[in-house]
């Protein structure tokens, strides 16, 4: 049996940061990975990065139709998803390329197979033609991610009843495409299907689309849809889905008439993988469908971690990320760091963009300022809506407490208002940076030149 000083079970965002960075610091380490996967986890193969390559072409694809407005003569025929599937298998096969790279840079040795424990100590490690390992770990990770939660009145169908991870396999353009779920994802795959031709239409159970964010924020992102041609649907519930004669009729609670689509996307958030981990043969916790830790991301076992999704808490990849290279520190030296969840960016790629950070709402010692139409020349010459920028400040001492973004480059702006906030960076203090002119960035800075 080989034995390592750490096993990683799942090699996402989180565990794959927390399986080099141990290296780094001296540890031997292997990495388990489920097949279907390469290391990258959700992320790379089914998540954030084929979304990106889709959403980048989507917006070529917007300026090639709206070439008139920049004086230009261009035309733009019918989408072939099919080709584009292949352009962002070529992008996901260079990404996954760099990470082997670096995982062989790291000696981090791979094995290929579901993980489970076997004791508090021992991983069994199960292929798909049947044949399994075992190999021990001095100290195990568990880093097995999310997945997509369904519906238990309308099970994925991958025809006409949906998740993201089929959405992303999805070839066709449907005539008619209705999204269960105004989040991050549900908003960008909106702006995707309406871009390449679809006729869209959001439901969301809350007030608001982007529900976990500011209400005005949320407004102002469904002008914008609405503003497309968007349909958006708020505190709305689903009632009932069906599938009839090739198409899918959904019925709302409290309004008699069903609307009938070619497809439905299911986009009402995720769940960690704990199922078949068989954690009762190590005797980890369980809490609230979560691998249960504390302030160090250790387990009630004390040998055992667990990172990202799979603990619940903010499922985000870049939070993953960050709190794997926390979780090896803490590992080895001994500390007790964890990520803090107001530090970390919160961002919707979808057309405009939104991203937020820190506090959302106002609370006692907490007021807020909006600009719901920044003045901004960038704007005007990159021929785009202006920008809406609220921030948040604690009242008594200027501190920048979090801020939300609506409009072009949002998620790139964002990361000022992130410092600001990780540093606890004052009005003045901000407003002290010099910004280049022409930029989307001045927005910020003329919101917080403007607060009062």
């Amino acid at each position: 049996m080989q034995s390592f000083d750490v096993v990683v079970i799942g090699g996402g965002p989180g565990g794959m940061t927390a399986a080099m960075t141990l290296n780094q610091l001296g540890k031997t380490v292997a990495i388990v990975q489920a097949e279907h996967d390469s290391i990258g986890g959700v992320c790379l193969n089914r998540g954030c990065m084929p979304t990106k390559s889709l959403l980048k072409a989507a917006t070529a694809y917007r300026y090639a139709k709206q070439g008139d407005k920049y004086g230009l003569n261009l035309s733009a025929e019918k989408v072939d998803l099919q080709r584009l599937r292949t352009i962002v298998d070529t992008d996901l096969d260079a990404l996954r390329g760099m990470i082997a790279g670096m995982m062989g840079q790291a000696q981090v040795e791979v094995f290929y197979g579901f993980g489970s424990f076997q004791s508090a100590h021992e991983v069994m490690i199960s292929q798909a033609d049947g044949s399994s390992q075992v190999i021990r770990g001095e100290q195990i990770v568990i880093s097995t991610g999310s997945e997509t939660v369904e519906l238990p009145f309308a099970p994925f169908d991958g025809q006409h009843i949906l998740s993201s991870d089929q959405m992303l396999q999805n070839t066709e353009i449907p005539e008619k495409l209705l999204i269960i779920g105004g989040g991050a994802i549900g908003c960008e795959f909106a702006t995707l299907y309406h871009t390449f031709g679809s006729e869209v239409t959001v439901v969301e159970a809350l007030p608001t689309l982007l529900p976990r964010e500011d209400q005005e924020a949320g407004r102002a992102l469904q002008q914008a849809f609405e503003a497309q041609n968007i349909t958006v649907k708020t505190g709305v519930k689903v009632e009932q889905i069906k599938v009839e004669g090739g198409k899918v009729r959904v019925k709302f609670d409290g309004i008699d008439t069903a609307e009938v689509v070619d497809m439905v996307l299911i986009g009402v958030g995720r769940r960690p993988i704990i199922d078949n981990l068989n954690l009762d043969a190590a005797g980890v916790v369980i809490e609230r469908g979560a691998v249960k830790v504390n302030s160090a991301m250790q387990t009630n076992v004390p040998h055992i971690y667990a990172v990202g999704d799979v603990s619940g808490g903010v499922m985000l990849a870049h939070a993953a990320e960050v709190a794997g290279q926390m979780l090896a520190k803490n590992m080895v030296e001994g500390t007790s760091v964890s990520l803090a969840d107001g530090a970390i960016p919160r961002v919707a790629f979808s057309h405009p963009e939104v991203a937020g950070i820190g506090a959302s709402k106002e609370s006692d010692g907490i007021r807020s300022f909006t600009m719901s139409v920044v003045p901004n020349g960038r704007s005007v010459v990159d021929k785009v809506a202006p920008a809406f920028v609220k921030l948040f400040v604690e009242e008594e001492s200027s501190v920048v407490a979090g801020g939300i973004i609506v409009g072009e480059a949002a998620t790139e702006m964002i990361h000022e208002l992130a410092l600001a906030v990780e540093n606890r960076l004052t009005l003045e203090q901000v407003g002290k940076t010099v910004h280049a002119h022409p930029t989307h960035s001045a927005n910020v800075a003329t919101a917080v030149h403007m607060f009062r």
